[in-house]
C-alpha cells in the first residue's frame, strides 16, 4: 500500500502550522486581534493529525510515523489547555514552569514533523525547512518587540 497521501497530508499540516505560527507572531506585534482566531485554527490541525496518526498505527507503519505526530498532538493539547481552557498567561510575565516545557515540546514536535516530510522527497523537506525558518524569523521579530 502507498502511504503517499497520508504523508502528504502531514506535509500540509506541518507547513500550515509553521505559516499559522508565523502569522501569529506578526499579529502579536501588530496587535490586529487575529491572533486568537489563528490560534484556534492552529489547534484544529490536531484533528487531521490525530486521524493520520491512528491510520499510521493501524497500518503498522514504522514507529516514527506515529510517534512524531503524537508529540505534535501532545503539544496541541498542551496549547489548548494553557492558552484556551485555563487561559494562563505564561509568556509575559514569564512563568518558566510552563514556558520551558511548552517551548521544548513545540520545537521538538515541529522539527520531528519536518523530518517526516523528507520521506516524500528533498523538495518537500526543503519547503518545510523554509516554513520552519520563516516561523523562527517571525518568532525573533516578535521577541525583538517584546511579544515573543
Amino acid at each position: 500500500m502507498s502511504f503517499y497521501l497520508l504523508d502528504l497530508i502531514l506535509f500540509i499540516i506541518i507547513n500550515s502550522a509553521n505559516i499559522i505560527i508565523s502569522a501569529i507572531f506578526i499579529f502579536r506585534v501588530k496587535k490586529s486581534g487575529l491572533e486568537h482566531g489563528l490560534g484556534i485554527l492552529y489547534i484544529t490541525l490536531g484533528i487531521p493529525t490525530l486521524i493520520i496518526t491512528v491510520l499510521n498505527i493501524f497500518y503498522l507503519r514504522e514507529w516514527w510515523f506515529w510517534v512524531y505526530p503524537s508529540l505534535f498532538l501532545i503539544f496541541i493539547i498542551f496549547e489548548l489547555i494553557v492558552d484556551y481552557i485555563k487561559k494562563i498567561e505564561f509568556r509575559n510575565p514569564r512563568k518558566i514552569r510552563i514556558l520551558v516545557p511548552y517551548l521544548i515540546l513545540y520545537y521538538i514536535s515541529i522539527i520531528l514533523m519536518w523530518g517526516l516530510t523528507w520521506t516524500l522527497g528533498i523538495l518537500y523537506g526543503a519547503i518545510t525547512g523554509i516554513t520552519y525558518f520563516l516561523q523562527l524569523g517571525c518568532a525573533f521579530y516578535a521577541g525583538k518587540h517584546g511579544v515573543g
